[in-house]
């Protein structure tokens, strides 16, 4: 996890840290420094997440990266209730953004905040599964987690 003053920033996705992190600078303008002390909350909140809890992640955010329509797709991302799912086209509507459910799509897999900002939430209007940018297996066991209907791939 990383964050600034304002809250949490971004959540782990890659398999390296040292290309997480190079990830970061390129694209926060910041390089972060390790601070065990900053995430006792965070940490709380996804042991709970994690053990099947229904849980809020309710802690301060900061949007360091992304665009106005991405962080508008990722706030409307963060209404979608623990166990159900929403649709891309769902969330466009939402937005009043019209026929956008691709761009919706691409903005989840730009997401820096993974579980806290619930993309695996979100699927196609067909009800399939759609993509992940953790891969479609993380999808499937967060969704389990949530006791959410898992829909095919």
């Amino acid at each position: 996890m990383v964050s600034n003053r304002e809250g949490l920033c971004f959540i782990l996705r890659e398999e390296s840290q040292p290309a997480f992190l190079a990830g970061i600078a390129a694209c926060a303008g910041f390089i972060p420094r390790r601070d065990s002390t900053r995430f006792g909350r965070w940490r709380q909140l996804f042991t709970g997440y994690f053990s099947g809890k229904r849980v809020l992640f309710d802690e301060p955010i900061s949007w360091t990266v992304g665009t106005s329509f991405q962080k508008k797709i990722w706030n409307q991302m963060r209404k979608i209730p623990h166990g159900e799912l929403r649709s891309y086209r769902w969330i466009a509507d939402e937005l009043k953004m019209g026929a956008a459910a691709r761009a919706v799509g691409n903005a989840c897999g730009k997401n820096p905040l993974p579980i806290v900002v619930p993309c695996h939430r979100v699927v196609r209007h067909d009800g399939s599964l759609g993509g992940y940018t953790g891969g479609i297996g993380i999808k499937k066991k967060l969704l389990a987690i949530e006791g959410a209907p898992v829909p095919p791939s």
